[in-house]
């Protein structure tokens, strides 16, 4: 309930404000008739501001009870239950506006307080309450004020209560899945190293016995113009070293990848309808559309284009809700391609739970500015941007202000890298 308030902006101050007119309303018309109800809707005009213009509905609480005044009407009942909505902007207005609230409530009370009590004639029936004399005025005033300063200040106290338990709970939450994931970020690092340092033990191995292959090519190559027998027994010792190196290149692979699933061939251009299925089945919308007559590409091409377009996504894993929509194009042309990555992360995180205590009335002038003028950088980006220079190619990233981020990969000269009819 607490989030669901938040995340509207004014659905609950309308359904605040519509319950107390029709119940509030409907039991002032019935004791006082048309000027109970008169004052009772005032009243309770003052739930539509208890959010977020707490200074509106404070004004409104001060003119209704002008209006009671000036009608000559015993307090309403829908003057109590503005207790309610001091409770209610206790727990879901700022502080700011919370005690704006507040303080007109407080003064509104007082001086109904005042009027009944001062400014009434003696024995007058008061909601089963008689006044006989001048000092049972100042008593009935003091009495009646405690309580209208106890049971308003409790009531905001009780609301601010729940409002801050509440955030704690949430931010404690949020604090223990931050630290989880932080360890495990340090165990994956700790892991990472201890492999990259088998793979240093490893590197030398192989590097030592490539260098004996290339000495013993070297040597052959010359010994062989005198016995043309020694290139045999060249190759055979070349193809045991070989075989060696491969071994040891095989298991360096296996462990520098030992968390992740490796597929018997490299993910090509095709998989990335695959790879979309996987981030709908993750909860966001996402799809593929090619323009234009693809070229067959050289694995490592095709390769290289699917690392970049993985890396986009997991971007857009990292910084957008669930939810948000995601498009990759590829458009071809006669010797080139463009790849299109887009999401509308902005537009969802706005409405998310992640921004909930933010008053968003869309994006502004600065933030158009810190798109043009801000480059986009990190660690992905940087790792994208040296795959795609190995083709000729350069990434472009920006941001769109209150819709998202848009990738733009750029090969113009892809067509060097097709598949030869030869292969």
């Amino acid at each position: 309930m607490f989030q669901w308030v938040l995340s509207k902006k004014w659905l609950p101050e309308v359904i605040f404000g519509g319950f107390a007119a029709i119940i509030f309303g409907s039991v002032d018309f019935a004791l006082q008739g048309t000027k109970g109800l008169i004052s009772s809707l005032i009243f309770s005009a003052a739930y539509f501001f208890v959010r977020q213009y707490g200074f509106i509905g404070g004004i409104l609480l001060l003119t209704a009870t002008g209006t009671e005044i000036s009608l000559h009407t015993q307090p309403v009942v829908a003057g109590f239950a503005a207790v309610v909505a001091v409770f209610l902007s206790g727990i879901f207005a700022t502080r700011r506006s919370a005690l704006s609230f507040l303080g007109a409530s407080l003064v509104a009370g007082l001086v109904m307080v005042w009027q009944v009590a001062f400014n009434t004639k003696l024995l007058t029936d008061i909601y089963g309450v008689n006044i006989y004399n001048e000092s049972g005025r100042w008593f009935a005033f003091s009495f009646a004020a405690i309580t209208v300063l106890g049971i308003n200040g409790f009531i905001w106290l009780l609301g601010s209560f729940i409002a801050e338990s509440i955030v704690k709970r949430r931010v404690s939450k949020e604090r223990d899945t931050f630290e989880n994931v932080n360890l495990r970020a340090m165990l994956d690092l700790a892991e990472q190293n201890e492999r990259f340092a088998i793979a240093r033990d490893l590197n030398e191995i192989i590097m030592q016995r490539v260098s004996a292959m290339l000495t013993l090519t070297d040597g052959a190559r010359f010994a062989s113009k005198i016995d043309q027998d020694v290139a045999a027994r060249t190759l055979e010792r070349l193809v045991t070293l070989i075989r060696g190196v491969h071994d040891e290149m095989r298991r360096m692979f296996d462990m520098l990848n030992k968390t992740v699933a490796v597929a018997a061939t490299p993910p090509s251009l095709a998989d990335i309808n695959g790879l979309l299925t996987h981030y709908r089945e993750l909860g966001y919308s996402a799809k593929l559309t090619q323009l234009g007559k693809p070229i067959a590409l050289i694995a490592s091409a095709e390769l290289n284009i699917y690392r970049i377009v993985f890396e986009a996504l997991e971007n857009v894993k990292e910084h957008a809700p669930l939810g948000t929509a995601i498009e990759v194009d590829l458009i071809w042309s006669d010797n080139g391609l463009q790849i299109l990555v887009k999401d509308n992360g902005a537009e969802m995180l706005a409405k998310s739970d992640a921004s909930l205590l933010l008053e968003q009335d869309g994006y502004t002038p600065e933030e158009d500015i810190f798109a043009l003028t801000q480059q986009v950088s990190g660690a992905s980006i940087t790792g994208m941007r040296e795959r795609a220079q190995l083709f000729q190619g350069s990434i472009d990233a920006k941001r769109v202000p209150g819709v998202g981020f848009t990738l733009s990969a750029i090969f113009p000269g892809i067509d060097d890298y097709q598949v030869s009819e030869e292969d």
